[in-house]
């Protein structure tokens, strides 16, 4: 359970990175003079990313912990119920 923090740590550093690095190249520039403007997009891609990130990381965790195999075993035990 340890690596999903520094997973999701190192991939938010890397969003972060590479969001200053747009920021320091211009390319945020579209954004207008306004600060509250791009500190409210910048903040939006970064949580967006960071939702990402965490869903993600919830994904691979819970494929290696063996769970999504017995979620499906338990649902084909279930008999189905005879209609009519």
């Amino acid at each position: 359970m340890k690596w999903i923090f520094w997973f999701i740590l190192a991939c938010v550093g890397v969003v972060a990175i590479f969001l200053i690095g747009v920021w320091i190249a211009g390319g945020l520039h579209g954004l207008g003079q306004n600060l509250n403007i791009a500190l409210a997009a910048g903040l939006g891609i970064f949580l967006a990313s960071a939702l990402g990130v965490g869903l993600m990381a919830l994904i691979f965790y819970s494929n290696r912990s063996g769970v999504d195999e017995s979620a499906g075993r338990s649902q084909q035990n279930i008999e189905p119920k005879p209609r009519g």
